[in-house]
């Protein structure tokens, strides 16, 4: 799943999180969702030849950085054995739970149904740290044109329009989709947690940031 890294989260007032793990409580309102909509679309997913779009609509503190079409466009162009098997690409509503959420969740991707969520950004356009990740970390977002603003309890990490949705589109998707193809074709039972993002991440990065796709 493409979380935020750093342990930030998406709301002035919500709490810091100290702890990497934090999400995968048993509790999480990120899979509460993931679990009703795809229960929704179930019948669907299994009757759809080709990959089930779904739009619901955002919280009203959230907003969606890619439309469906813009998100079609480029999977139209991504060479379709990757997309084998994959079922859909839905586009979840969010919730004030997520938003207070310890660690902010971009997207994920079940490799049971094979869909991937992408969940919609807070509008105040900024993530909120406590300390600065390192400068790796960093990279990751100012290629996208991100701003840091230092701030007296902490770091914001500052998007803008372009940049939003450049990360998304280039980083977002392609890493959900890594781990579609990851789970598609290798032999995922003996890897790591740590080892499967490592794959998403270097996905993302060559089909996403520096493939030709637009």
């Amino acid at each position: 799943m493409r979380k935020v890294k750093g342990w930030a989260n998406g709301l002035r007032s919500g709490p810091w999180s100290e702890n990497k793990l934090t999400n995968q409580a048993e509790y999480s309102p990120y899979d509460t969702e993931i679990y009703r909509i795809t229960k929704e679309s179930e019948r669907f997913l299994d009757k759809e030849e080709g990959i089930l779009y779904r739009t619901y609509k955002p919280h009203p503190a959230s907003f969606h950085p890619a439309n469906q079409e813009q998100i079609q466009k480029i999977i139209n162009n991504i060479p379709s054995h990757y997309l084998t098997g994959l079922k859909g690409i839905f586009l979840c509503s969010g919730s004030k739970k997520q938003l207070n959420c310890n660690e902010f969740r971009f997207a994920s991707y079940n490799d049971f149904y094979k869909v991937i969520y992408l969940f919609p950004f807070p509008k105040t356009m900024c993530l909120h740290y406590k300390t600065k990740p390192k400068p790796s970390i960093c990279i990751e977002y100012e290629r996208h044109g991100t701003r840091w603003i230092e701030e007296n309890n902490g770091w914001v990490l500052k998007f803008d329009k372009k940049s939003i949705q450049s990360f998304y589109l280039k980083d977002v998707l392609f890493h959900e989709l890594g781990h579609h193809v990851e789970n598609q074709f290798h032999d995922i039972k003996h890897k790591s947690d740590k080892k499967r993002e490592r794959f998403a991440e270097w996905f993302a990065i060559e089909y996403g940031l520096k493939s030709q796709i637009k």
